[in-house]
């Protein structure tokens, strides 16, 4: 029987995050990759290496996002399935009920640039 997912709340996930880098996939894919710094600035990098800023804040029991773009604030329910965390896009966002998997997380600092950089 699969494992019922457990709600994290933004308390865990900043302890979780912040000061880290986290590495994101879709459905077995590379994703993209994002960087969690104090007080909530992140940094997303896409998989063709361009990176954008913003920040994150905790909204009841979501994780929104908001990257000075068009699509506005993206909010997400990160739940924890096992050992793994999930981030499922909530919303009436395009891509609404997406779910990412973190894959892994590290001090490393994003690399930045264009095509040519890729994960």
């Amino acid at each position: 029987p699969a494992m019922a997912l457990e709600p994290i709340t933004p308390r865990e996930f900043q302890d979780y995050a912040e000061g880290y880098t986290l590495y994101f996939e879709h459905d077995g894919e590379p994703f993209g990759s994002e960087s969690f710094d104090e007080g909530g600035a992140v940094t997303w990098r896409y998989r063709d290496g361009v990176c954008v800023d913003g920040v994150w804040r905790a909204h009841g029991a979501q994780i929104c996002f908001y990257y000075g773009d068009p699509q506005g604030v993206l909010c997400w329910r990160m739940l924890r399935d096992g050992d793994q965390l999930l981030a499922r896009l909530l919303g009436d966002a395009e891509n609404a009920g997406m779910e990412l998997q973190i894959t892994r997380r590290d001090r490393e600092p994003l690399i930045c640039g264009g095509p040519g950089t890729d994960l």
